[in-house]
């Protein structure tokens, strides 16, 4: 009778202990990287994409504006924006670190935060691209809590910083926020991306 109840004890002992050795390792900041590669559709399909075009309504949101924008994005770092609203209309060319705006009177070459906003939107428009090519580093902002979003410091090679937060059921990129610099005070630009859809193989948002 001792035998038989020692063994039932040990196998009760072993039973209880199994659940903490399967428990997930903790997400590192690698780990989710990863995990946003894959959502977005695999660093395979994501490299065959040459490039992106964007055609819909675009509206104000500090002033009664309303009208059509068109964003072309080609890689390696060109961009081309034109926004036709009903009360005013301006054209944006990027070419690989340098920078033009059209309002009207023909293109100007921009510089200073004009430009690095220029280039701020033609990364974050590539994003899970740029990730999968290694070209950020990237660190957690916070622990990460079960079903709340994840918060990730990207670092670029020139040592621009961004922010972003990655849904923490699907792995897409919801928002990318930068700070810029104007006349000495820190400005939060940021975007936010919703209703993914899949093209080609790649996950791309429908709504900006």
């Amino acid at each position: 009778m001792r035998r038989t109840f020692r063994r039932a004890f040990i196998a009760v002992a072993l039973l209880l202990l199994l659940p903490v050795g399967c428990e997930s390792p903790p997400e590192t900041a690698e780990t989710i990287v990863q995990k946003i590669i894959d959502a977005h559709g695999s660093a395979d399909a994501i490299g065959k994409a040459e490039g992106l075009l964007f055609h819909g309504h675009i509206q104000a949101l500090v002033q009664e504006d309303h009208g059509k924008v068109w964003i072309l994005y080609r890689r390696p770092d060109r961009l081309r924006v034109v926004i036709d609203m009903a009360k005013s209309a301006e054209d944006r060319l990027y070419l690989e670190g340098r920078g033009w705006r059209n309002s009207g009177q023909g293109f100007v070459e921009v510089s200073g935060v004009p430009l690095d906003v220029m280039a701020y939107q033609t990364t974050h428009l590539d994003l899970a691209y740029h990730l999968s090519r290694g070209e950020y580093q990237a660190r957690l902002q916070e622990p990460v809590t079960p079903g709340e979003g994840i918060r990730l410091a990207l670092t670029g090679r020139g040592g621009e910083e961004m922010v972003v937060t990655v849904d923490p059921a699907r792995w897409v990129i919801r928002t990318v926020e930068r700070t810029f610099d104007m006349s000495g005070q820190a400005v939060s630009m940021g975007v936010v991306y919703e209703e993914y859809r899949a093209v080609k193989g790649v996950q791309l948002p429908f709504r900006i």
